[in-house]
């Protein structure tokens, strides 16, 4: 474990790898063809990663732009005093298009009544507005239906004449990216029937985007002009070439003590100790985002060691089984989700205890854990 210098009474963090996390962007530029772009998703903090850090990291190398959820994510990503391209995902409406405007974000239009309501809105304004058309090639959250786009062509041509709106770029979201081809092929050639039959009625498409972490890292053919890397930036997926972790969450052992056989632990004393021998308590708990469904499941880390949950995870702490260690005190710290020696707790081990996945993990730790960016060479 990096020795990282902290404030002594703090009872858990999330350390931020920024080594790691400019070397994973390093490796999707390294697999792109010249000339396509790199557009990092800092949505939801930046996958709880914290949004500054992430943005500043990144910057230095030279991404198209950065991709967000709402628009007062991109406008805390415009405050950071990034002055590129920054696309909102979630549909917009014609109420956010004055501020669309004066931050200069390029929103996600859905749908032809969108795309009419929102060009109207963005001329009474008096502004011109970049936006990205969505095609829906079987997501079925949003976006305008690859088959109306190739019936309906002439009508984005209309709109798109009258001003207001202008057509930066046109994207697609495959949904199943990370385990089949067949699907990804499939909306891939939907895609482009929808982009040939725009362009054949006058629509010029812009930047075409597609291809998330998965469809990088699996099917390359499918970059097109810019690549949205989410989750594998900061260290998740299974997909091979992994990246590397970004994320580690550390904690405090708050208390060490002695117990004998048939001692409880916890809330509901659904565990009970099976002879003599010590227990430790950690500060941290689901109010953290330990997930409760590792009571009595999981495991942390101390000094490289295992040390199994024991008993309900509460919402500030967590008790764990040491065994006939001597080695673990108050102030040591504890690993819930890292390396920790020659030893390490992925997210996907997490992930899969809890019957989740690991977006919903990294995501899940709350702001009451303070994040602090360290670099892997100097331990700070």
């Amino acid at each position: 474990m990096k020795n990282v210098s902290i404030e002594p009474k703090r009872r858990a963090w999330v350390e931020v790898d920024l080594d790691a996390l400019q070397s994973n962007f390093g490796s999707f530029a390294e697999r792109l063809s010249p000339g396509c772009g790199i557009l990092p998703m800092v949505k939801a903090d930046a996958y709880g990663i914290g949004l500054d850090r992430a943005v500043r990291t990144l910057t230095p190398l030279g991404p198209w732009g950065f991709g967000v959820a709402t628009t007062d994510e991109g406008t805390a990503v415009r405050s950071l005093g990034w002055a590129g391209p920054i696309i909102v995902f979630s549909p917009t409406l014609p109420a956010d298009t004055r501020e669309l405007l004066e931050r200069r974000l390029e929103p996600v239009i859905s749908g032809l009544d969108m795309l009419a309501a929102c060009s109207l809105a963005v001329r009474a304004a008096g502004g011109s507005l970049p936006f990205h058309l969505e095609i829906d090639t079987g997501m079925g959250r949003y976006g305008l239906g690859w088959r109306d786009a190739e019936r309906r062509a002439g009508e984005v041509a209309e709109l798109l004449s009258f001003g207001g709106l202008r057509l930066r770029g046109t994207l697609t979201h495959f949904h199943s990216a990370d385990t089949s081809f067949e699907h990804t092929l499939a909306q891939w050639t939907r895609f482009g029937r929808a982009l040939d039959v725009l362009r054949l009625a006058g629509v010029d498409t812009g930047v075409v985007h597609a291809a998330n972490s998965a469809a990088v890292l699996r099917y390359e053919e499918f970059s097109a002009d810019l690549v949205r890397p989410g989750i594998r930036l900061y260290g998740g997926g299974e997909w091979e070439p992994r990246g590397r972790p970004v994320v580690a969450v550390r904690a405090r052992v708050l208390d060490v003590r002695e117990v004998e056989a048939g001692a409880t632990v916890s809330y509901g004393a659904t565990w009970s100790s099976p002879g003599a021998g010590r227990l430790a308590t950690i500060g941290i708990g689901y109010g953290d985002g330990l997930r409760r469904e590792l009571s009595n499941r999981g495991r942390v880390l101390i000094h490289g060691r295992p040390a199994p949950i024991r008993g309900v995870v509460c919402m500030d702490s967590t008790v764990i089984e040491i065994g006939d260690r001597d080695d673990v005190r108050p102030g040591d710290v504890a690993t819930v989700l890292g390396p920790d020696g020659g030893a390490e707790i992925g997210l996907d081990e997490i992930a899969e205890l809890c019957g989740t996945i690991d977006y919903e993990i990294l995501t899940g730790w709350s702001r009451r854990l303070p994040r602090i960016g360290i670099h892997e060479r100097s331990g700070r």
